[in-house]
């Protein structure tokens, strides 16, 4: 280690720096107070005693922490993380406790991480520098709430990223604590309810049910009796989101939103619901539209909901069940706690193969009997698509070996159950998916066998549940593969088909963006849009010279393969032609920190909604890298997944004898992360006729090959994440 580490080491230690104004050390956690031993007497290394009295600024987060006795036995050291300097501390099996970082090189410490299980599950990050947390980011199992503190108080402002179901552990903790401001920190404002695009008549009805839960929380709050302070939060309830489409009741854009939510809760191992009504996106964050409701004898367990007034849970009908158990018979209650009982266990049992896959085979049946306790009711739906969800996704992780035939086995039966016909098209499609995935984990399996099954498989099935919101993921799938597989011909078909029976629908408009990128050769073709250092950049800016564009993300190793080659190109002649990437990444952050300085040098777009971006809508990209060639005169020429031989031929051509071509006036080339995602909306391409905002969807299918490479953590033939 060297010397200037050891003194910024040093410093640090000695240093209470602004933070320990607001969170205090605690003496008991590795016994601080007997300077530098601990409670046994034995010698504790000063920097861990000092990093493992640090806690986390927000009180709801589950991390890692040691005894006074395991304390003796952790180590740190200095070292460098992906250029980032700081402190790691190891609990005494070598497993990574806390990490302490220095993101701007000034010495001082910007970024304080806790850890559970060896994963990061939360961090205070310093963003301005002035030795004083400002953001809380909630990481890894932990969650993806992201809060914002401007004032650096302690307490979040602002969420810049929470889904639902943190929304509804958030309320829980606001009712629980009759914290007013909690609460409402979970309301949109009357801006972003302007920014949701509703007509004129639905957003002033929003607006009014926002004010009427902000002025009832505190009355509501002291009134129930439902949460209190033992509460726990369990589960997350909803049928899956919907959308509305542009055009309706004058709205501007599509608004995503779940009806008739519930959050089940934990009192003192009695499981309830309460009710939370509707949520909406906007962004990265998720808000609630209602007050939230207990349910008692007599009550409706749903409203009609306000974006799809015809979503019921109950069809109206009451709850018959006796005051104080949130509509569930004590059957339910008590297979709801045996639920998050194997839930925790399965938690605690990372790593045990032959354990995991009992629990989980406990946890399907148990969840079999939730369903049987709900046969000829509207919550039967829930559970089945929780129970086919928590399977095929444990028996694809390879968690659960016998996952597939109990699968098989329920759809068999689900025909005769009441209510079963109708959740058949979700249930088969899940079976169809997991029994792909699962085989394609098996050794020496014939994969052109299988994907040629697959596409089979996925042809009968949007052939039989044609009218299935499903089958348009299957019909893109099989779009997809033909394109892959070169046959653009089959492809644009089954596009085609998908724009047309499904044309509001996620799938529906990337099938629309597709076609046009499969017809762009011999199109004027340009794009602009916010560059990842914030500032507008517009191909036109390249007026005059032939243009690279190259669809990328930071995880695509292809994607950096190919811009080894355009660099290699644009070192011969630099003023000869222009390159824009198109990143497709959520986070500005890790597309700017995936790219080493110089590796390149030019423009990079970042809408901030990756996959579900104009610019990537608009041209029905699925998967990554996709690249395109313009001319001189701004017309298409060349497009395809890579840089290929023949683009560069092409390129060549144009640019031979063209040392004094026009340079264009760039903004700053090399990406730099920053601290706030734009919002910046590209105008479309010109081929797809108009800008498209869509959510939902997800990067490719496929075997990554062909247009390129799917997102991590897809495979080819898995659902569109219903």
């Amino acid at each position: 280690m060297s010397q200037q580490p050891k003194v910024w080491l040093t410093r640090w230690i000695r240093s209470n720096l602004a933070w320990n104004r607001w969170v205090s050390i605690p003496c008991a956690a590795v016994a601080i107070s007997i300077v530098g031993q601990s409670a046994s007497g034995a010698d504790v290394d000063p920097q861990v005693a000092k990093a493992l009295g640090y806690k986390p600024r927000q009180s709801n987060v589950v991390y890692d922490q040691v005894s006074e006795k395991d304390a003796e036995s952790c180590t740190s050291r200095y070292e460098s993380k992906n250029g980032v300097d700081g402190l790691t501390v190891m609990g005494p099996n070598g497993q990574i406790l806390r990490r302490f970082n220095d993101a701007n090189g000034d010495r001082q410490v910007d970024q304080w991480c806790y850890f559970k299980d060896g994963i990061e599950v939360y961090r205070d990050i310093d963003s301005d520098f002035n030795a004083t947390a400002d953001q809380y980011r909630w990481l890894g199992t932990g969650g993806t709430r992201w809060g914002i503190d401007k004032n650096e108080d302690g307490k979040i402002e602002a969420w810049k990223t929470i889904s639902p179901e943190e929304v509804t552990i958030e309320l829980v903790e606001a009712i629980k604590t009759g914290d007013e401001d909690r609460f409402r920190r979970l309301l949109p404002t009357e801006q972003e309810i302007k920014q949701l695009g509703l007509g004129e008549e639905k957003a002033k009805q929003l607006v009014e049910r926002v004010v009427a839960a902000r002025k009832g929380f505190v009355e509501f709050a002291r009134s129930q009796k439902l949460v209190q302070n033992t509460t726990k939060w369990a589960h997350f309830a909803a049928d899956k989101p919907g959308v509305v489409p542009a055009g309706t009741d004058g709205a501007t854009q599509d608004v995503v939103a779940y009806e008739n939510v519930i959050s089940i809760i934990d009192n003192d191992g009695t499981s309830q619901q309460l009710m939370v009504g509707t949520l909406v996106q906007l962004g990265a964050t998720w808000k609630l539209a209602d007050l939230p409701k207990t349910v008692g004898d007599g009550t409706m367990v749903a409203d009609s909901g306000f974006f799809f007034p015809s979503t019921v849970a109950t069809s109206g009908r009451p709850v018959s069940t006796p005051e104080g158990t949130g509509g569930m018979t004590g059957e339910m209650q008590a297979l709801l706690s045996d639920l998050e009982k194997i839930d925790s266990q399965i938690r605690e049992a990372a790593g045990d193969s032959n354990k995991l896959s009992s629990l989980h085979d406990e946890r399907a049946q148990t969840m079999v009997r939730l369903i049987n306790a709900s046969k000829g009711t509207s919550e039967m739906e829930l559970w089945v698509r929780q129970f086919v969800d928590s399977v095929s996704s444990a028996a694809m992780q390879g968690e659960y070996p016998e996952g597939l035939n109990r699968l098989e086995s329920f759809e068999a039966q689900l025909a005769n159950i009441p209510g079963g016909k109708e959740l058949m098209p979700y249930v088969a499609y899940r079976v169809l998916t997991t029994d792909y995935q699962v085989k394609s984990m098996e050794e020496n399996v014939n994969f052109a066998k299988l994907q040629g099954d697959h596409m089979e498989n996925l042809e009968a099935y949007a052939e039989k549940y044609s009218d299935s919101p499903d089958a348009a993921d299957a019909m893109v799938q099989i779009a997809l593969n033909h394109e892959l597989t070169g046959d653009e011909k089959k492809a644009q078909e089954w596009y085609k088909k998908v724009a047309d029976r499904f044309p509001t629908t996620n799938e529906g408009k990337k099938s629309a963006g597709a076609i046009a990128r499969l017809s762009l050769e011999g199109r004027t073709f340009s794009l602009s849009g916010k560059t990842m250092d914030n500032k507008t950049f517009d191909t036109k800016q390249y007026a005059g010279m032939p243009v690279v564009i190259q669809y990328w993300a930071s995880w695509c190793e292809p994607c950096k393969q190919d811009m080894k080659k355009i660099r290699e190109e644009l070192a011969k002649n630099p003023k000869a032609f222009g390159v824009v990437g198109v990143n497709l990444d959520s986070d500005r952050d890790t597309a700017a920190k995936s790219l080493p300085a110089g590796s390149a040098p030019w423009p990079h777009i970042h809408e901030g909604s990756g996959f579900e971006s104009d610019l990537a809508v608009g041209l029905g990209v699925l998967s990554v890298p996709v690249t395109i060639l313009v001319d001189r005169d701004g017309k298409v020429i060349k497009r395809g997944a890579h840089f290929t031989q023949d683009m560069e031929d092409a390129l060549k051509a144009m640019t031979e004898g063209a040392p004094n071509a026009r340079a264009a006036k760039l903004p700053n080339q090399q990406p730099a992360p920053v601290a706030n995602k734009t919002n910046a909306k590209a105008p479309a391409p010109a081929p797809t006729g108009r800008p498209v905002n869509t959510p939902g969807n997800r990067p490719g299918q496929g075997n990554g090959g062909g247009q390129g490479t799917p997102r991590p953590g897809q495979r080819p033939g898995t659902p569109n994440g219903k």
